[in-house]
């Protein structure tokens, strides 16, 4: 009879950390950025989003989060780097590898932390920073357009500009609002959670745009699949009711 070896994958105690428990997961809007006077930059490479708050006199980036739409490395490695490029000036976010990350995820100087068929995916920092370091220019100028402007104004003006179907959809009370979100969660998002054990919660919507959620049941358990039903959550309330809604979860 022969025996197939089953070898056990090794993950450092820092990485099953970071994985496992996130600090930085989440998003941040045109309004977060606007609050504080920054620019927002977004980048997507692969199963991972960046939201970098940046100051624009400085070029420094003020706060970072991130979704990862993968399994747990891509999750420690989002939230390694959120860590590794705040009070950072762009350039030198830009410059990190992906090496520099999977370092600090060491335990031990010379000891890996991950096993070997997983270290590819480092090779994906690279590839976001580079997207970030081509969208910060536009994101920067953005910022500095805004700032230059009364808030009010640009308010009162673009809301005419918008089609009737955004204008009754702002137009709504708050609660009506959560209505209709909760509307097309029943038909095409809770009933895979709840298949599965979970719920979605919807806790608030501020300024028309930002739906602020809370997981439960399975669903506040499962770091891999979270990003996943995120996104779906996101595509089918921005095609059934506003196109530039944001779904943001409690965690």
């Amino acid at each position: 009879m022969s025996w197939m070896t089953v070898v056990e994958e090794k993950f450092s105690k820092k990485f099953d950390e970071a994985a496992t428990q996130p600090k930085h997961r989440g998003a941040y809007d045109k309004d977060d950025a606007g609050d504080k006077g920054m620019a927002l930059v977004q980048a997507k490479f692969k199963d991972t989003k960046a939201y970098w708050l940046v100051d624009r006199i400085e070029d420094r980036v003020y706060s970072a989060k991130f979704f990862a739409y993968g399994g747990k490395v891509s999750v420690a490695i989002g939230e390694t780097l959120c860590s590794m490029v705040k009070g950072l000036t762009v350039d030198e976010a830009c410059s990190l590898k992906g090496e520099d990350v999977e370092a600090l995820l060491r335990d031990e100087p010379e000891v890996p932390a991950v096993p070997e068929p997983k270290k590819k995916a480092f090779a994906n920092v690279e590839e976001l920073l580079k997207i970030v370091q081509l969208e910060y220019p536009a994101a920067k100028a953005v910022a500095e357009a805004s700032a230059s402007i009364n808030k009010d104004d640009v308010k009162t003006a673009s809301f005419a500009e918008l089609s009737m179907a955004e204008q009754a959809w702002l137009g709504l009370s708050k609660e009506d609002q959560i209505t209709q979100i909760n509307m097309v969660l029943d038909e095409k998002v809770r009933p895979a959670l709840m298949a599965d054990g979970g719920n979605v919660q919807v806790l608030d919507v501020v300024e028309g745009e930002k739906v602020m959620i809370k997981y439960q049941g399975a669903c506040g358990n499962c770091g891999s699949s979270l990003g996943a039903t995120l996104s779906f959550m996101e595509q089918a309330l921005r095609k059934d009711i506003y196109n530039e809604l944001i779904v943001v979860p409690n965690m």
